[in-house]
């Protein structure tokens, strides 16, 4: 009987809006739906009726992802798109493609500003990377380059990070914890530290990883005002810094920027992607305004 009942809701359920792929802004909207939905069966007929009728409700986007057909569709075509980005910025919260970190280390997206003291500093990352030595004007256009000998420490220290695998115990280092207790998991081509099963942050390659913890190392060294940085303003420096790679410090490859278009769950945005082009590694990806 268990078995038959099991093989009833594996035919219900539907893996491509369930599970990792379920659509946040539509199962906030359908359940919504079903909320309201009974109550007015509540007050047609009674309350036990109306708490049958939501938990049917909310069994059904639990196994389907949604309980009002077409729902996806209808939440990308109707939906504000600012309310759809502060659901991707939750889902970049989870295991996934999105980068980040949280405890003051090396970051680039998601990051636990809970960290952040009261009386921590803000600067423009430009302005970080100038008075460190990192950038410099460049010499024939209106814009500003990678200080060749920056370049020259970067290059070192990423490819001893990369060559060696040290990347815990360098990411241990630079925020000055327990390394035992550190661990750097791989989800599909994301990695996610985590410390005694906390989240500290997450990065969309190795490659972004070993970029921002030898940039870390550099920027900690030459700029007096480091550890003062908020978290978020230290891992705005350290994405803005991948823009400058020309070499993937993973694979060796050369570094490509493009225009892309990709999809997050429910909505499709026009983001400036970083990547490794030998081994196709995110290095950092720029939502265009």
């Amino acid at each position: 009987m268990g078995t038959e009942s099991t093989g009833v809701v594996e035919r219900f359920r539907q893996p491509e809006y369930t599970g990792e792929n379920r659509c946040m802004p539509c199962t906030a909207v359908n359940v919504g739906i079903a909320a309201v939905g009974s109550g007015v069966v509540s007050a047609a007929a009674r309350p036990l009726a109306g708490a049958a009728a939501f938990g049917l409700s909310l069994g059904v986007i639990y196994l389907r992802g949604y309980l009002v057909p077409g729902t996806p569709t209808l939440t990308e075509r109707y939906l504000p798109d600012r309310v759809l980005a502060k659901f991707d910025k939750l889902e970049d919260g989870a295991v996934g493609a999105g980068e980040g970190g949280a405890v003051g280390g090396p970051g680039g997206g998601t990051v636990d500003e809970g960290d952040v003291a009261a009386d921590a500093v803000e600067r423009e990352p430009e302005a970080v990377l100038a008075d460190a030595g990192a950038v410099e004007p460049c010499a024939d256009v209106d814009d500003l380059c990678l200080a060749e000998e920056f370049r020259e420490a970067w290059d070192a220290t990423m490819a001893a990070i990369a060559t060696d695998g040290t990347e815990r115990e360098d990411l241990a280092g630079v925020l000055d914890l327990e390394a035992e207790r550190l661990s750097v998991e791989g989800y599909d081509d994301a990695l996610v530290a985590r410390y005694d099963g906390r989240r500290l942050g997450q990065w969309a390659s190795r490659a972004a990883l070993v970029a921002d913890l030898a940039a870390a190392d550099l920027l900690a060294e030459r700029y007096d005002d480091w550890d003062a940085l908020a978290v978020t303003n230290r891992s705005r420096v350290l994405s803005g810094l991948r823009v400058f790679l020309e070499d993937c410090p993973d694979c060796g490859g050369e570094v490509t920027v493009e225009q892309e278009t990709v999809e997050s769950c429910c909505r499709t945005v026009d983001v400036v992607a970083v990547s490794c082009s030998a081994c196709d590694a995110r290095i950092l990806e720029v939502e265009q305004e």
